[in-house]
C-alpha cells in the first residue's frame, strides 16, 4: 500500500518534475516581495519570541508594562572629558529633539528631557535641565552637578564621573523587526552626525539582540551556501556521477522552499532559535535523499536498467525512510507544544519539513534518477561493500570489546551530563574585541549598568507608599540591593521624594531620607511633583517600582541574582509584597526553563522511536535493544557539554535533536536491512554483512557531507552558530563510529537478525 504510489509515480518522470519546478517557483515568489525582489524573510530581534505566551511570570511582566512601562531599551553613550560644555550640551539636546520626532519612537529619557525642581523665593520652577542651553563651561559645569546632586539620574543619565551622558530610547511595541533594525540604524547615524568629535556608542540588551538577529541573516545566506557546497563535493566524490550531486540538492530545494514559503506566508519570522530551521531541513533532506541514490547505484551494479533500478530502490527505501520520517517529524512536533513561540514554530516548522524532505526525496529523486542519463561508480559501489566487508569482520572479532566500549561511553557520558551547566549569554556571542561586546561592558563600566531590572512592591491600601513604613521599606531594599556586587544602581520612589524635599523644603533634609509623615510625602508630591512620578508609582500608591541596573547577562547569573533578591523580597513586612521583573528577567528566567525543557522534549521523542522499533521487530525487548544506538550519540553529546564546560543554552540544546534525526535514520535503515537479509538468509552473520554492505556507503556519505557542512558554521561571526556547528559535527560522528561498530556488535551479541 504505501509503497504503490511511489511506484506509479516512476512511470511519469515529467510530470513529478513538472509540478517539482512549479512549487519551486510559486515558493520563490512568495518568498520575495514583488515588485523589487525584497527578501520577505525577516530576523525578528524583539522580546516577544523568546517569552512565555502564558504563566504567572508573564502575567506580572504585563502588567507592569501596562501599569509603568517596557524597560526593553536602546541606550546611546557619549563620552568625553570637556563633555559638559555649552556647544556640547546644546548637540545633545539636539540629538534628543531629532530622535524625537522619529516615527516609532515613543520616548527618549536624557538631561534634554529630565525635570529640575528648584524653588525661588517667590515660586517654583520644574524644568528640564537642558530647557535653557548653558552659555558658558561654568553653567554647563553647574547642570552636570545638578544632575549628580539628583539620586534619580546619577549613575544613569550622566556617570558619576561626570565623563558620559546616556540616552534611554523606547520604542513602540508594535514595530516590525524590519522597521526597528532602521530606525535603531538612523539613530546610530544621527548620534555619529551630532556627536562630532565626542566619542559616542549604541547598547544595551535591546541592541545586542538586533547584531545577533543582523549577524544571524547573514550567516544563514553565507555559511548555508558553504554548507551546501561542502555536502555536494562530498557526495559528488562519493558518487562519482552527476546525479549523485544534482538530485539530492534538487530534493532539498523543494523541501526548503517549500517549508520556507509556508513559514512566511503564515507571517513569521525567522529569531535567534528557528534561524538554524534551513539548516535543519537541508540536513534531514540530505540523508533521506542520499539513501535513494546510493540504493539505485547498487542495484545498477546488478545489471538492471534505470527504470527498473528505480522501482528496485523504491522497494527497498520507501519504508525505511518513511518511518524515519514519522519518528523525526514526531520527535520536532513535540517542540510545537512548548510555550515558547520561537520554540513552537521551529518543532511545527522542522517537521513540515522533514515531511515535505520525505515527499521529494520519494519523488523528485526516483524520477530524476529515471531521467537523467549515465553510468555508475561501480569501483565506488565496490570499495563501499569492501569497507562495509572490513567493518563486520572487525565487529564479528572486537564484538564483546566493542559492547563495553560503548557501556564505558555510557557512563561517562552521564558522568559527564551531571556537570552541565544550564546558561545562555547572548554577549558571548561576539569575540572579546568586537565592538559590540566592548561597548556593552564600556556601558557597564561608565554607566550604573546595562541590564534593567524592574521590582514591584504592592500593597493593598491606597497611599501605602506615601506612609514611613512602606518607604522605610523601599530605603532598606535599595541598601540591600546596592551591597549585591551585579547591581550598580537602583532608582525609586524615596529617591523622587528625596529630591522634592531638597527643593522645597530644605530645612527638612537630615540624615534619614524618609519623610517623618505621610502628609509631608503627600504635600511634596502635590507641590513638586511632575509625570515623572509614574516611573515609581501608581496613582493611588499601592504600588512602587524600583528600577535596578544589574551589571551581570549570562542567564544563569541574572537567575541566581534574581533568586537572591526575590528572597530578600519574601522577608518583607506583611503588609508589603514584592517581585522581580522584566523583560532581561523574563528572557534569562525564560531561557533556561525552555532549554531544559527541550531535553525533556528530546527524551519524550524517543517514545515514538521505541514504538516504530517495537512495530519492525514485533518484540519490546529487541526494540528496547535497538533503541540504544539512537540513545547513545545524544548520551554522548550531553557527556561532550558536561566534560568540555560548554554550557547547555538555547542554542546547543537544540543540537540533540538535529542528530537525532540523524541518528535514527541510519539506524533504521541498518536494521531494516538487516530484517529483509535474515528473512532471506536465515543466517545471523550474513544478515549481518548484508546489512552493513548495504548502509555502509549512504550512512558515510551523509556523515561526512553532513559533518563539513556543520562545520562550515565556524566561518560565521557568532558565537553560538560556531558552537552549534562544532557539536553538531562532532556527535554526527559519534552516531556514525556507534553505527558502524556498536550496532552491529549488538546485533551479533543478541541475535535481532534472527527474529522475524
Amino acid at each position: 500500500m504505501l509503497i504503490r504510489p511511489f511506484e506509479l509515480l516512476v512511470d511519469r518522470p515529467k510530470y513529478v518534475m513538472g509540478v517539482a519546478a512549479l512549487l519551486v517557483l510559486l515558493s520563490i515568489f512568495r518568498l520575495f516581495e514583488w515588485p523589487g525582489l525584497k527578501l520577505a524573510l525577516e530576523v525578528d530581534p524583539s522580546v516577544q519570541a523568546l517569552l512565555p505566551q502564558q504563566g504567572a511570570e508573564l502575567e506580572k511582566f504585563e502588567s507592569v508594562r501596562n501599569r509603568y512601562s517596557s524597560d526593553d531599551l536602546l541606550f546611546v553613550a557619549w563620552i568625553a572629558d570637556d563633555l559638559f560644555t555649552p556647544r556640547k550640551l546644546a548637540a545633545l539636546k539636539a540629538f534628543t529633539r531629532r530622535i524625537e520626532t522619529m516615527p516609532g519612537v515613543e520616548h527618549v529619557e536624557s538631561l534634554a528631557t529630565a525635570v529640575h525642581t528648584r524653588v525661588y523665593e517667590d515660586y517654583t520652577e520644574v524644568r528640564a535641565y537642558l530647557s535653557d542651553l548653558p552659555q558658558s563651561v561654568e553653567e554647563a559645569t553647574a547642570v552636570r552637578d545638578a544632575v549628580l546632586d539628583n539620586p534619580v539620574y546619577a549613575g544613569y543619565l550622566v556617570s558619576d564621573d561626570g565623563r558620559g551622558a546616556m540616552l534611554a530610547i523606547r520604542f513602540d511595541p508594535g514595530l516590525s523587526a524590519r522597521t526597528l533594525i532602521r530606525l535603531v540604524g538612523e539613530i546610530k547615524a544621527a548620534s555619529l552626525d551630532e556627536a562630532r568629535d565626542v566619542d559616542q556608542f549604541v547598547s544595551g540588551p535591546l541592541y545586542v539582540r538586533l547584531e545577533i538577529s543582523r549577524l544571524l541573516l547573514r550567516d544563514l545566506f553565507r555559511v548555508m551556501p558553504l554548507a551546501i557546497v561542502a555536502t555536494l563535493i562530498v557526495v559528488g566524490i562519493g558518487f562519482r556521477h552527476i546525479r549523485g550531486v544534482v538530485l539530492p540538492f534538487m530534493s532539498n530545494v523543494v523541501a526548503l522552499l517549500l517549508t520556507l514559503a509556508l513559514f512566511v506566508t503564515c507571517g513569521n519570522t525567522l529569531n535567534y532559535v528557528n534561524v538554524i530551521l534551513p539548516p535543519t531541513v537541508y540536513v534531514i533532506g540530505f540523508a533521506y535523499a542520499i539513501h535513494v541514490v546510493s540504493d539505485f547505484d547498487r542495484h545498477l551494479t546488478l545489471g538492471l536498467d534505470r527504470v527498473a533500478a528505480v522501482r528496485a530502490t523504491i522497494v527497498d527505501v520507501v519504508v525505511p525512510i518513511t518511518l524515519t520520517a514519522i519518528t523525526t517529524a514526531i520527535g520536532f512536533a513535540s517542540l510545537g507544544l512548548s510555550d515558547i513561540d520561537a520554540i513552537r514554530l521551529f518543532g511545527i516548522y522542522a517537521s513540515l519539513g522533514t515531511i515535505f524532505a520525505w515527499l521529494a526525496a520519494l519523488t523528485v529523486v526516483p524520477a530524476g534518477l529515471v531521467l537523467i542519463p549515465g553510468g555508475v561508480g561501480v569501483r565506488a559501489v565496490r570499495r563501499a561493500d569492501q569497507f562495509g566487508l572490513q567493518i563486520t569482520r572487525f565487529v564479528e572479532r572486537r564484538g564483546r570489546v566493542l559492547l563495553a566500549c560503548g557501556a564505558l561511553l555510557m557512563v561517562i557520558s552521564v558522568v559527564g551530563t551531571s556537570k552541565i551547566t544550564v546558561s545562555t549569554d547572548y554577549l558571548e556571542n561576539f569575540p572579546e574585541q568586537s565592538q559590540v561586546r566592548r561597548n556593552f561592558e564600556r556601558m557597564n563600566a561608565v554607566f550604573s549598568g546595562s541590564v534593567p531590572l524592574q521590582i514591584v512592591l504592592e500593597s493593598d491600601s491606597v497611599d501605602t507608599f506615601k506612609t514611613p513604613q512602606a518607604l522605610r521599606v523601599v530605603a532598606e531594599l535599595k541598601n540591600w540591593l546596592l551591597s549585591q556586587p551585579e547591581i550598580g544602581g537602583v532608582y525609586t520612589l524615596l529617591d523622587y521624594i528625596g529630591v522634592l524635599e531638597h527643593a522645597l523644603a530644605p530645612q527638612m533634609v537630615d540624615d534619614d531620607p524618609v519623610p517623618a509623615s505621610k502628609d509631608i510625602a503627600s504635600h511634596l508630591i502635590l507641590l513638586g511633583g511632575t509625570e515623572d512620578i509614574r516611573r515609581f508609582a501608581e496613582s493611588g500608591f499601592t504600588s512602587t517600582l524600583l528600577q535596578v541596573r544589574a551589571r551581570v547577562v549570562a542567564s544563569t547569573d541574572l537567575n541566581k541574582l534574581t533568586d537572591r533578591i526575590q528572597g530578600r523580597l519574601d522577608d518583607l513586612s506583611p503588609d508589603v509584597r514584592g517581585y522581580v521583573t522584566g523583560s532581561s528577567h523574563l528572557i534569562s528566567r525564560t531561557l533556561d526553563e525552555v532549554t531544559r525543557g527541550q531535553v525533556l522534549s528530546l527524551l519524550a521523542a524517543l517514545i515514538p522511536i521505541y514504538g516504530v522499533l517495537v512495530v519492525m521487530f514485533r518484540s519490546l525487548r529487541f526494540a528496547a535493544l535497538a533503541l540504544l544506538p539512537n540513545i547513545l550519540p545524544i548520551l554522548a553529546f550531553f557527556g561532550i557539554l558536561g566534560w568540555s564546560g560548554v554550557t547547555l543554552n538555547l542554542t546547543t540544546s537544540l543540537v540533540a535533536s538535529v542528530v537525532l534525526g540523524i541518528a535514527v535514520d541510519d539506524s533504521i535503515h541498518f536494521f531494516a536491512r538487516l530484517r529483509e537479509a535474515a528473512r532471506q538468509s536465515g543466517h545471523q552473520r550474513e544478515a549481518v554483512r548484508e546489512a552493513m554492505s548495504v548502509v555502509i556507503r549512504p550512512v558515510t556519505l551523509t556523515t561526512v557531507g553532513l559533518a563539513l557542512g556543520f562545520a562550515t558554521l565556524l566561518s560565521g561571526e557568532l558565537h553560538s552558530q560556531a558552537e552549534f556547528g562544532l557539536l553538531a559535527a562532532v556527535t554526527i560522528v559519534v552516531a556514525w563510529l556507534l553505527d558502524i561498530t556498536f550496532t552491529p556488535a549488538l546485533a551479533y551479541r543478541y541475535g535481532l537478525s534472527d527474529k522475524r
